[in-house]
């Protein structure tokens, strides 16, 4: 199974969390591609990195919703 095809079952099962950590590691960090397999993305589900990948996605979100919301007041 590709990174893409748990992005696209993320999305029809609304897991956010899910969504925001693929989208981080493919898009932001650009560690990871759509075409890779699933090994790659379950390395970050490691216990030993949950915390730290919380505080980058954290960050992340807010920064989203700061791209969002400036967006929205030029609009």
């Amino acid at each position: 199974m590709k990174i893409e095809d748990w992005y696209l079952d993320a999305i029809d099962h609304n897991e956010e969390s899910l969504i925001l950590l693929i989208d981080f590691l493919v898009y932001e960090k650009k560690v990871l591609h759509m075409e890779d397999d699933e090994s790659k993305l379950e390395h970050y589900f490691q216990e030993r990195f949950r915390n730290s990948m919380n505080a980058y996605l954290y960050e992340y979100q807010q920064k989203l919703k700061g791209e969002q919301h400036a967006t929205t007041k030029s609009s």
